[in-house]
């Protein structure tokens, strides 16, 4: 069902996408939190676009995407302390991009997360604690034993950072280099 409307569905969809990802990132960064109705819109807004744009084929992809989303950062949530909100999230962006780009959105995810995650922690002055922390941890495994010290509560380590900003940036970046539309920009 490819016609002369899809380039425009999809500019539409990705246009709300953005917006409602800069809204969870807002959201995500004043109160800890990423607000249902936004991951059921994403999900509701790429089923829709799908359907519109491949059929009953786009809405399988979607599916696939979200599903691999899901199951992929579940086990952040279960055995990592991963917000449920930014795995609702990723698998929501799933049903938008499709398999392929979610893994790409995935891992951009993690690395401009740890990138926020180091310069949080060199403002706040607590990097070196924490290398401390991990020579300490390297050093007994070296001798045979497992000891692994909390950081302390009020230590810029234990602070949770919001991911959905990182999601955001890395959602558009790679939406924007998978439609090559940052060499278009660059060549303008």
């Amino acid at each position: 069902m490819l016609n002369v409307f899809t380039s425009h569905y999809i500019a539409i969809a990705y246009s709300i996408l953005f917006i409602l990802l800069v809204v969870c990132s807002i959201n995500d960064i004043k109160f800890k939190i990423i607000p249902n109705w936004v991951v059921l819109a994403i999900i509701l807004l790429g089923f829709v676009l799908s359907y519109l744009t491949h059929e009953w084929l786009g809405l399988r992809n979607s599916m696939i995407g979200f599903f691999a989303g899901l199951l992929i950062m579940l086990p952040f949530y279960i055995f990592a302390g991963m917000g449920a909100g930014d795995v609702k999230l990723i698998a929501a962006i799933g049903s938008i991009v499709g398999f392929d780009d979610v893994i790409k959105i995935i891992l951009d995810s993690f690395f401009v997360m740890g990138f926020i995650s180091l310069v949080f922690l060199i403002v706040k002055g607590g990097l070196f604690k924490l290398l401390l922390r991990y020579l300490r941890l390297g050093m007994g495994l070296l001798q045979g034993f497992f000891f692994y010290e909390r950081p302390h509560p009020s230590e810029a380590a234990a602070q949770r950072l919001p991911m959905a900003p990182a999601v955001t940036l890395a959602t558009i970046y790679v939406i924007l280099t998978s439609c090559n539309c940052l060499g278009l920009l660059f060549n303008f």
